[in-house]
Formats: structure tokens, sequence, C-alpha cells
């Protein structure tokens, strides 16, 4: 009788050195380094990045992972202990278990399309304030305009006019948590060791906790019509009937403040670059806004007749996935569907950046061809080589607000310009907590 053990695939990986394994390679050069390794190692790559580490890079691997199995893979402590839920709060995305399930689906009406299609106005008002300032060769970093669109869009969103005397001081909170978290994330030196940027987000923490907290007592004690996110989340109850304490829609509404934006923010940056750089995708983009919108304000209802700008999208965010990386902890050994056993208590990588451009789905992985996401193309490759949101019962529960926003904005910015990006700039990718340009993009202002 065989052993089947021997018909089991070997995962390799890259020796690395002793003691630190891959870590010096990994640090160095994330991105490059797990392209190589998918590349040369296959499709399940053994790492030696603290405890034993596994890249996947086959999507049925993938879907295993975030769908039909998701119980076995949890979010890192780094996330969920109680560390993680001091630094972003008990919400959703901390949760783990029944208890974000329970959540989730308590939530979940809040983000239907409906509901979520309601708030197209402030993002298209928020766009044309913006573009109020733009000019005719005006120069511009393209992320920190982004960013500051999508910050103020989410705080409109989530807060309504609750929000309108401290816009710019919650702005400012939300920046330098951001900063923080970079901080507690990738600086070489423990949590604890005293910093200026750790002050700082204590004074931001405190400002964010005061405006949030100030506006749930004030819609509790004077409840009105608003349609705002945090009066939704006020009105949520669980399947037994019961609402969210105050604790827990403070935790949810500075979740989103503080993760509800940047994706978007990273997103829009890129496609905008990337558009800059290949004129006849970009003739053929602004061909389709004008004959869709012709100079009005894009509204929902042209969501669905603007195909291309959706292709375009999808395809910068195959690209450059603002969410680059996903980290799971196996809870018990388990084998793949690719047949690779992956032992109890092993960190997994789900890397968006590495599986999009696995060259087995994306024929010329590096080129940026928004044909690749006809509804053809799509049906012919698996689920899971493109998932930008994650899967499963933790998708990011945003997704279409994102589309929606992205989809507005792009257009919005296409009635009245186009961007060209100032010569003598090395555009370079930096997988922080989002995948940005290193150094931002600097783009040029041209009158349509």
């Amino acid at each position: 009788m065989s052993d089947s053990s021997q018909t089991r695939p070997i995962v390799r990986g890259p020796a690395g050195y002793p003691l630190v394994g891959n870590l010096p390679e990994f640090l160095y050069d994330k991105l490059g380094f797990l392209s190589c390794c998918a590349a040369t190692y296959g499709d399940v790559i053994k790492l030696r990045i603290g405890e034993p580490t596994f890249l996947l890079n086959n999507p049925d691997d993938i879907k295993h992972v975030l769908v039909l199995n998701p119980d076995n893979y949890g979010k890192s402590p780094r996330m969920t202990s109680a560390r993680g839920k001091k630094l972003s709060g008990a919400g959703l995305l901390t949760s783990v278990g029944p208890e974000h399930l329970r959540q989730r689906r308590m939530m979940q009406p809040v983000f239907y399309r409906k509901t979520v299609e309601s708030f197209s106005r402030i993002i298209t008002e928020g766009v044309e304030e913006m573009l109020a300032r733009w000019a005719e060769g005006m120069e511009l970093n393209l992320g920190c305009e982004m960013m500051g669109l999508v910050q103020r869009n989410i705080v409109k969103t989530l807060l309504g006019a609750d929000a309108d005397d401290d816009m710019p001081v919650l702005l400012d909170a939300i920046t330098i948590r951001r900063l923080y978290m970079e901080h507690v994330f990738f600086s070489p030196f423990p949590e604890w060791v005293p910093s200026r940027i750790g002050w700082r987000y204590r004074q931001a923490m405190q400002c964010i906790d005061t405006i949030v907290t100030r506006a749930i007592r004030a819609r509790r004690a004077y409840p009105t019509d608003a349609r705002d996110l945090l009066s939704l989340l006020l009105c949520a109850k669980y399947d037994d009937g019961t609402a969210m304490t105050d604790q827990q829609v403070r935790d949810e509404v500075v979740t989103l403040l503080v993760t509800g934006y940047e994706t978007i923010g990273e997103a829009l940056t890129w496609t905008s670059y990337l558009l800059s750089q290949h004129p006849a995708i970009a003739a053929k983009f602004f061909a389709e806004v004008d004959e869709v919108i012709g100079g009005r304000l894009p509204s929902v209802e042209d969501l669905p007749k603007l195909p291309y700008l959706g292709m375009v999208l999808a395809e910068s965010m195959r690209l450059y996935p603002p969410t680059w990386l996903f980290v799971r902890i196996a809870q018990a050994e388990d084998t793949l569907p690719s047949g690779a056993t992956i032992p109890a208590g092993s960190k997994i990588y789900l890397c968006q950046y590495v599986t999009h451009r696995h060259p087995r789905y994306f024929q010329n992985p590096e080129r940026f061809d928004p044909e690749r996401f006809t509804e053809t193309a799509k049906k012919d490759r698996p689920q899971f080589a493109y998932f930008p949101f994650g899967g499963g019962a933790r998708v990011c529960i945003g997704e279409h607000f994102a589309k929606m926003e992205a989809t507005l904005v792009l257009a919005s910015i296409a009635q009245r310009f186009r961007l060209s990006l100032v010569p003598g700039q090395a555009i370079v990718p930096e997988p922080k907590m989002t995948l940005r340009p290193r150094n931002g993009i600097r783009m040029r202002v041209e009158q349509r």
C-alpha cells in the first residue's frame, strides 16, 4: 500500500540566513521578495519570517482560506488582541468568531446598495469643492489631494452636519492616527518607547473620541431624521432586537473613520497615474464619460452606464491593490486544495500584489489592460485570481461604497480636467498599511 503523503506536493522556499531566515530580504523589498518567491517556487511557498509562514498564490487555496474554511484561519493577534483592539477599537475590524458574525449581520443593512447610494451627493459635492481649487497648469501632489477628498467625504458620510465645525481638527487627528499606526507596524522600536508621534497620537485619539462621543450623545438625546451613517448605526438592531451600546457605536464609527478612506484614496491616485501613462486607454475613458454624463455632475444612475470606467478601476486595483496583503493564522493543521499541508500555528500570507500578477491568469501581467475585466474575461479565470476586497465572511463591508465613490470621483474630474505626470519622477510602490507611491505622485492639471 502506497503512502499517500508521498503524493503531496513538496513545499519549497528560499533558504535564508542562519537565525534570521528570510527576514532581511523581506524587510528590504517586500514586494520584490514575495514576487520572486512566487516566480521561483510555485503556488505554495514556505518562508522563514518569524514563525513558519506560507505564501499562497493559488486561487483555489486562497478561496479555501477566505471562504471555504475561514474558521481555521483567523486574523493575526496583532489585530485581534487587547493591544490590537486598543489601537483599532473593538469593532468589526478586530472582532472574531461568533462576535464578528453577530456584528456583521447587524451592520450589513447599513451598507446595502440603496443605503450607500444615498450618500452619492456628499461625494460629488466634495469633488466639486476640490476641483474649484484646481486651475490650468497647477502642479499637485495627487495622493494628498485624493486622501484629503476621501477623508472629508467619510467624515461627512458618518457624522453629517455634526462634523462641520470640527472638520479641520478631525481631519488632522485622523491623519496623525494613520501615521502612528505605520510607526507601530513598521518602526524597529517597540510601541512603548517614547516618541513624538506617540504623544501626538494620544492627543489625536482624545480629539476623535470627544467629537464622536459628543455626536452620539446628541443623537441619543435629540433624535433627528438625519440619514448619515451614525444615525443608521444607532438605529441598527441585532437579531434579538437589541441595539449597540454607545461604546460599541463609538468603536464602529472610529473604525470607519480611520479605515474607510485610505484604500479609496490610494486607488484614485494609482488610477489617475495609470491613465496619464496610457493615452489610448485614457481617450476611451474620456469618451465614455463625455457620452454618458455630458458635462453635468455624475449620479448613481450613471454608474451602470460607465462599464469601461469600472474596468479601468478594476485593472488599476489589479496592478496596485491598495490592500496588498492579508495575514491569517492557521488554528489547526489543514490540507489545502493544492495538496499542501499547513501546520497549526502557521502564518499565511495572501498577497494581492503577487497573485494579481500571476502570468497563468493574466497574460503580460505588468501591462495595464482594462479589457481583462470584460464579463467574458472574468468568467475565464478563477474567482480568487483577483481579490482586492478579500472574500468570504470578512470581505470588505464597504466594497460597494468604495467602488461608487471612486467611480463618481473619476467621472467628476474627467468632466473638467485631465492630469499629466510631471517629468523626472520615479514612481515606486511602497507597501505600508496600504500600497502607496513612495514620495507621492506630482501631476499637472490640464483643462479639457
